[in-house]
């Protein structure tokens, strides 16, 4: 039996930021799509939600879909740059991300 992932890492692209979304890969963690969760910090709580979409990537392989995280508030509290290095990890009940964020 494999242990629960409990952290996930993506770095913000130019196009992350212009759609104002934060890509993240799928981990266990995170709620499903559509659902309202609080997203902490620096101590700070964040309205978000994950948002799933069918991928036009073009990668080859087997259909994939692409999650994101969304909230205006996130984007309009915080700096945001391309190459930011974010981490989102478990604490207790809540998801916190750290990276290259000013607040």
């Amino acid at each position: 039996m494999s242990a629960r992932r409990t952290q996930a890492t993506t770095t913000l692209s130019a196009s992350d930021l212009q759609q104002r979304v934060i890509r993240v890969p799928r981990a266990a963690f995170f709620p499903p799509p559509d659902r309202l969760f609080d997203l902490w910090h620096q101590g700070r709580c964040w309205a978000a939600k994950i948002r799933s979409e069918p991928c036009t990537c073009g990668r080859p392989g087997r259909p994939h879909r692409h999650r994101y995280i969304e909230g205006g508030e996130l984007h309009a509290g915080l700096d945001w740059r391309v190459g930011a290095q974010l981490s989102f990890r478990v604490e207790g009940d809540r998801i916190v991300v750290d990276g290259d964020l000013q607040g």
